[in-house]
């Protein structure tokens, strides 16, 4: 075999052919695929060894032998490793041309139908690709005796102090960095695993897009009556900070941000989000896109390829606080929209009332026990935005016993989209895919795909 003459720190030499799932260059060494960070298709690379399997090597650059047009410095050489930033090292036109290609790749993959190429559109980007996200969940730790917020290594445990990345809010940037120097002052002392010692793991911190408002969630290991005083001094420097909580924990392993056992603070349950001319009410656990600017064109482009009418009986499946629904709701006759998280029903109930909307009703439920409960109610369009997993062979074996006029799918894994596309186009026609660009300079790639029903 190939691989058993290769060894470990070997270095050869590859022509890289595409972008893979995770953002890294793929290429072939006699016919065995190399996967390579931070390269591009074209380019021609010197590369190490670092991993073997039968099926594939991972390696890292030595050199690179001819460059592609398309490349940039690296200006965050540590947060690309966290994956905060991790397509930095090409211009934005390019990379919204291979999030394009990750689809059409992962179509290859998994799809034996021929599709028409043409059905895949050109990603939808950003005019301005910075500080658009408006959450960050970040660990706190002790470096050099300084507590400091950051993220791990991808795939490690290395801490990556990250605290003014191009793509969060700038403000959330400043509240970030103004936050460092009052744990300090304060005297927290911030989580050490080995030791199990500590006041303070996590910090969550989100900021409305539209109104600015934001919202603060710590993660304590016990009561600390000092956490009232930081509070404090950040509301006075930044009186947008509106929602205070604290999570407790006692759970010194598992990475985690929030907890059954909570108390807020300060302020208010909710921050007001504005999108489409709606107001959104979230609490600190619901689920809310990272980017709300484009998560209004993710959801009204669901609504323009669905072309819903006022007859339509439509299913927003894991439906989060709502949003497909508040989106759809003026055009359609009725939404069941099914959720099973507590905190992001609360929210979805909230922003509903908040809106006068009365032609949505919310299931608490997991999707297929709310499909049971529908029983054999006509359903014309089902949305779906699940998880990076997909829906899976189950869900969709349910979802058939509906056969619903038409499907639009969001996704956030062009992987387990194209494996479920596989399933579904036995018995639906593939009209569009949109791909979305929700995480700029991130390997990370959504989109929108429009099925319908074979005519008999």
């Amino acid at each position: 075999m190939i691989n058993e003459k290769l060894k470990l720190n070997d270095v050869i030499t590859i022509e890289i052919k595409k972008t893979g799932i995770n953002g890294e260059g793929i290429g072939y060494y006699e016919k065995l695929a190399v996967f390579v960070d931070d390269t591009l298709p074209g380019e021609i690379v010197d590369v190490k060894i670092t991993e073997i399997y039968d099926t594939r090597i991972v390696g890292q650059i030595e050199d690179i032998k001819v460059k592609s047009p398309d490349r940039l410095e690296v200006l965050y050489p540590d947060y690309a490793l966290c994956g905060a930033y991790g397509m930095q090292h090409v211009t934005y036109k390019k990379a919204l041309e291979l999030k394009r290609d990750v689809i059409v790749n992962a179509l290859n993959r998994y799809v034996k139908q021929k599709i028409k190429y043409s059905l895949i559109k050109p990603t939808v980007g950003m005019e301005e690709p910075f500080g658009y996200r408006n959450k960050v969940s970040l660990p706190i730790r002790k470096i050099g005796g300084l507590n400091k917020v950051g993220l791990y290594k991808t795939g490690g445990t290395e801490f990556i102090p990250v605290n003014d990345t191009p793509v969060q809010h700038p403000k959330i940037n400043e509240m970030l960095q103004y936050l460092e120097t009052l744990l300090d002052e304060y005297k927290f002392d911030a989580y050490i695993q080995k030791e199990k010692s500590g006041y303070i793991k996590s910090i969550v911190m989100r900021r409305s897009y539209s109104t600015g408002e934001t919202q603060l969630s710590f993660l304590l290991m016990k009561k600390y009556d000092k956490i009232s005083e930081v509070v404090s001094k950040l509301v006075e420097k930044y009186p947008e900070i509106v929602s205070v909580f604290a999570y407790y924990t006692d759970n010194y392993k598992e990475q985690i941000f929030f907890t059954t056992q909570y108390e807020k603070i300060f302020g208010k349950d909710t921050i007001n989000e504005k999108m489409n001319n709606q107001t959104f009410s979230l609490y600190p656990e619901a689920f809310w896109q990272l980017n709300t600017q484009m998560a209004d064109k993710f959801y009204s482009k669901m609504v323009e390829l669905a072309k819903p009418t006022k007859e339509d009986i439509v299913i927003d499946a894991y439906a989060g606080i709502a949003p497909v629904s508040h989106y759809f709701y003026k055009e359609v006759e009725k939404v069941y929209a099914i959720e099973v998280d507590q905190r992001s029903i609360q929210s979805a109930k909230l922003s509903l009332k908040r809106n006068n909307i009365k032609n949505v009703d919310i299931m608490q439920s997991d999707f297929f026990k709310a499909l049971k409960q529908l029983g054999d109610k006509k359903i014309d369009i089902i949305v779906f935005d699940p998880p990076r997993t997909g829906l899976g062979y189950q869900t969709i074996k349910e979802v058939l016993k509906f056969m619903p006029r038409k499907i639009v799918y969001g996704s956030c894994n062009p992987s387990t989209l194209a494996k479920d596309l596989e399933e579904l186009l036995k018995y639906y026609d593939l009209k569009e895919i949109v791909p979305m660009d929700m995480f700029p300079y991130t390997p990370l790639v959504e989109s929108v795909t429009l099925l319908e029903l074979k005519k008999a």
